[in-house]
């Protein structure tokens, strides 16, 4: 009986048909699959976290680093069953991510759902974009003060008399 295993065996590492079921067991590392991305509020994790339950996931901050920590426990169908071929790999996995001086460590927020957990950090107020409001200074002999532009003061107005473009026409 023996025998008739090796040739089993050595069939699946020879024939291309099962080549997805023979891959050697040191190119399945696991791993802990994960997206980044930003926008101009926040940074987002999302991490693939098949088969495993909220209670065995576990985040942490130190310093500039987000720990991520996950417990696969195998589940009860394996029971009773003799495998010829495991590739879903089960124990504790750990990711971690370099985090900007930018985020608010106090806000970070972590959802899961579909075997997705989705990791939220927002970024400080003082580090996200804002608009600086640009303001024109007249050199003209008018000496008007110098006025914060907006959309209605641009359009129709008259720079170097400090009025507007309708209230310069009718003097």
């Amino acid at each position: 009986m023996l025998d008739l295993w090796n040739v089993l065996n050595d069939v699946m590492r020879t024939d291309p048909w099962f080549a997805p079921f023979s891959a050697p067991a040191a190119s399945m590392t696991p791993t802990l699959h994960a997206d980044v991305a930003e926008t101009g509020s926040e940074f987002w994790i999302a991490a693939e976290l098949p088969g495993v339950s909220i209670e065995n996931v576990k985040l942490a901050i130190e310093g500039d680093v987000l720990t991520l920590t996950v417990d696969k426990q195998p589940g009860s169908d394996g029971d009773g069953r003799n495998y010829h071929h495991i590739e879903r790999r089960f124990g504790t996995f750990s990711r971690t991510f370099r985090l900007p001086n930018t985020v608010d460590r106090e806000q970070v927020q972590a959802t899961m759902k579909d075997g997705v957990l989705s990791i939220r950090l927002p970024k400080a107020e003082n580090a996200r974009p804002r608009r600086i409001p640009v303001r024109v200074a007249t050199l003209g002999p008018g000496g008007v003060e110098p006025r914060q532009i907006t959309a209605e003061a641009s359009e129709g107005t008259d720079v170097s008399e400090g009025k507007g473009a309708s209230e310069g026409k009718d003097e």
